[in-house]
């Protein structure tokens, strides 16, 4: 109790971690050309908001006025960077060039807001002179919608400080009045869950703010000119995350252990059939919360799941040990409880140990995976299972020793339904279905080896695709906003390509450059790619003002002299700047921003694989070497990192539970026995994904991870039970209709805890959460008719003594 106590009162001081960039494994290649990358050329995340009219376009006086208001407003935020001008980027900040062939000069879009319809249609002339740089990049292209991209500083304290001030400023210009003043001085600590923490500065994550904007005040006589924001953008899309995990724990948690105790009472029916179980799922996600408090371990989206996981799973052990103290108690009711308990613990300690260790090899198996918060996430289950074991075999026993064996109404009840007996309608299906299997086993054989072959060409047509928006329910308000810029701009999500040449001012060459604007024009007849930008853009819209707007002039200047001359330009323009993210002081390397509406890993895997193969076609002996960074090639490595490192995992989980069993049994075949029907379930469930063309993404590998660990128990209570029977001298079939009566029901029964614990998962916030809880319910149910059917089939072809 004193160590809970202990534990409990460190819980508050968890850590929240939303930044995305945790989950890529520090040194991995990729990351770090990614953080070189940006380095080089400023490319750092963005939140994105656009505005939208949605009676006319935003070429009229109200709106252009309040992009500009918001736009000076929030590059004067701290957690924004604002260096220079474009890195705030807004039709107010974009600067273009002007001219004819005797001069040039640099003017912004709107240095003002405009006063006169002439103003307006000046900035529309402009735009539709610069619509190659400005359309689908800035202004949409039907003129009903505009963005602001406003880059943010590293740091997860950061971004919830400018998502929040940021969402007062467009809170303020809906007519939200002075609500979110407080947030524009940088105090942005408000009360609520969980410590964010960030380079020495301390917050709270702001749930106090969250509850404040949804209860927002609006003026009610407040026109708003038809317009209306959108937010997104990867710092907001990690915030949102993270505000949702916060909800999720808050109304998991309580409804998990409401739904457990339910279940719980109707399995058992007493109290200390409920409140001692429920104890021990307490106490393990105390203790585990506690010591990830202490050893400053934060709380990742994926941590959500680990008091669903903790309780759902640590809950088998309880469950097997009071219904085997149960029967004790019927066998004889006046026995002392000191040697109840003490039956119980001799007759469990093997196959409770042996459980917790196999779940735990399937939790460990996490350990392979790159990404640290998997890592972590795997290391604490396994501590937290280890911790209900040890709470079990402790706190448990030591309350039913002090506690007289209370049989006289769940005695009356189990003897009316004769139970004891072995005749209640589960407890007969079972031993008949076990003893119809024994007797008709090639028919039972042929039908498993049938669905087995099935499924597993089922599973040879999965395939991976993941996607961080896929987090998100459709009508949650970040993924409203993504469809949104994706429908009306080029794209959410920006994939740089980087080309590094073999010596200095190669970019200058016209030969280089018209290579690269062959490989952006390729890139932007693919599926799902809004545009592309690069230097050749802003030349080739130089070479344009040059000539009097002449459209048949946007293209690469012809020889390098000209080339030169309009970099120095660009040089001496007052905005040098313009070039930065896209090309570095030496012209020898080159990024080319590919923007794409869709962060699914399967479209971005072709875009890259596409654009990879066209430009080493058209680069080849060039001295150019072809790389990737940003957001689009981050969520494309870090899927395949998943896959790969999980695919190794579960082949090692499976291996090292056989080796686990063989070292308790000491039987190759019980440990076979052990073993197969968790291959069995995983090619039936791969299967069945394979044939409804369900991808393999993050909630299929846990699920397939967590059904190892969870499912192998029931082998390992039959096949221990079944090997008792084997040794008093019974028969095949004796041995399996006394397997059944007597751990049969409480294998069931820990199929439909486990099931219920995960089924809370279908309320989740996170749509992954939900699949998930979809997945290991599938898993528990195939997982307990394999082990309860199929295991009758190999012990009677291979008995084990």
């Amino acid at each position: 109790m004193l160590v809970t106590l202990a534990l409990a009162s460190q819980i508050p001081s968890l850590e929240w971690e939303t930044d995305a960039r945790v989950y890529m494994p520090k040194g991995h290649p990729a990351i770090e050309y990614d953080e070189k990358i940006e380095n080089l050329f400023g490319a750092k995340d963005a939140i994105i908001i656009a505005i939208v009219n949605r009676d006319k376009t935003i070429f009229n006086a109200e709106t252009l006025a309040k992009i500009q208001r918001v736009t000076e407003k929030i590059a004067k935020l701290p957690s924004v960077v604002a260096n220079r001008a474009l890195d705030v980027a807004s039709p107010t900040t974009v600067t273009l060039f002007e001219g004819d062939e005797e001069s040039v000069g640099a003017v912004r879009l709107m240095p003002v807001a405009p006063v006169s319809q002439t103003d307006i249609e000046n900035i529309k002339q402009k735009v539709s002179d610069h619509e190659d740089i400005l359309k689908g990049n800035l202004i949409s292209a039907d003129g009903k919608a505009a963005m602001i991209r406003a880059k943010i500083e590293e740091g997860a304290a950061n971004r919830y400080q400018a998502y929040w001030q940021i969402k007062g400023i467009l809170a303020a210009e809906s007519g939200g009045g002075d609500a979110w003043g407080g947030w524009q001085g940088g105090d942005w600590g408000q009360s609520g869950g969980a410590a964010q923490t960030d380079e020495g500065r301390t917050g709270d994550a702001p749930e106090d703010a969250w509850k404040q904007w949804q209860t927002a005040e609006t003026t009610d006589d407040y026109d708003d000119n038809g317009d209306q924001f959108y937010v997104s953008g990867r710092p907001a899309i990690e915030v949102t995350s993270g505000l949702n995990a916060l909800e999720d724990i808050k109304v998991m948690i309580p409804l998990l252990l409401a739904t457990m105790a339910v279940v719980l009472f109707m399995i058992f029916k007493t109290a200390r059939g409920v409140l001692l179980p429920l104890s021990v799922m307490i106490g393990a996600i105390i203790w585990t919360l506690g010591i990830m408090a202490i050893l400053k371990v934060p709380m990742y989206t994926i941590s959500t799941m680990l008091p669903v996981i903790l309780v759902a799973v640590g809950i088998g052990d309880s469950v097997h040990f009071l219904s085997n103290y149960y029967n004790k108690v019927l066998e004889d009711p006046y026995r002392k409880s000191t040697e109840i308990v003490g039956a119980v613990i001799t007759m469990l300690s093997r196959p409770l140990i042996t459980t917790s260790l196999t779940t735990g090899i399937g939790f460990m198996a996490l350990l392979f995976a790159e990404m640290p918060p998997f890592k972590l996430f795997g290391l604490f289950t396994v501590l937290g299972i280890s911790i209900s074991w040890f709470l079990t075999v402790t706190f448990v026993a030591a309350m039913l020793v002090i506690l007289k064996p209370k049989v006289a109404d769940y005695l009356e009840r189990k003897r009316s339904l004769r139970v004891h007996d072995g005749q209640d309608v589960l407890t007969r299906a079972l031993v008949s279905g076990g003893i119809m299997i024994t007797r008709n086993s090639r028919s039972a054989a042929l039908i498993a080896i049938i669905i087995v072959v099935a499924m597993s060409i089922g599973a040879s047509r999965l395939y991976v695709n993941s996607s961080w928006m896929s987090d998100f329910k459709p009508e949650s308000e970040v993924s409203q906003a993504t469809d949104l810029i994706n429908e009306k701009f080029d794209g959410s999500i920006t994939l740089n390509v980087v080309l590094e040449a073999d010596k200095k001012d190669a970019l200058k060459s016209p030969e280089l450059l018209n290579k690269i604007d062959r490989l952006q024009r390729y890139a932007e007849t693919l599926p799902l790619v809004g545009d592309s930008l690069s230097m050749v853009d802003y030349l080739k819209s130089l070479n344009k003002s040059l000539h009097s707007m002449q459209q048949a002039y946007y293209r690469i200047p012809d020889s390098q002299r000209e080339i030169a001359e309009g970099l120095y330009l660009y040089s001496v323009s007052g905005q040098p700047e313009l070039l930065d993210e896209m090309v570095d002081y030496d012209y020898q390397r080159a990024n080319i921003v590919v923007m794409i509406k869709t962060d699914e890993t399967l479209h971005l895997r072709r875009i890259i694989d596409s654009i990879d193969a066209y430009a080493n076609d058209v680069f080849a002996g060039s001295g150019v070497q072809i790389n990737y960074a940003g957001p689009g090639n981050n969520s494309y490595v870090w899927a395949d990192l998943l896959i790969d490192s999980q695919t190794v995992a579960l082949l090692f989980s499976k291996i090292a539970i056989f080796l686990m069993a063989l070292l308790l049994l000491r039987s190759v075949i019980g440990s076979v026995a052990i073993v197969l029907p968790v291959v069995v379930t995983t090619t039936i469930v791969a299967g069945m994904a394979g044939w409804l063309s369900i991808p393999m993404d993050v909630s299929t590998v846990l699920a397939a991870g967590i059904a190892i660990g969870v499912g192998v128990d029931f082998a390992v209570h039959y096949v221990f039970r079944y090997k008792i029977h084997r040794d008093a001298g019974r028969t095949h079939e004796e041995a399996v209709a006394g397997t059944m009566k007597g751990v049969g029901r409480t294998i069931v029964f820990n199929a439909v805890v486990v099931s219920a614990g995960f089924a809370v998962l279908l309320l989740s916030q996170f749509p992954p959460h939900v699949k998930l809880g979809v997945f290991v319910m599938v898993y528990m149910v195939i997982s307990c008719i394999v082990a309860l059917y199929l295991l009758p089939l190999i012990l009677r072809k291979f008995s084990v003594h």
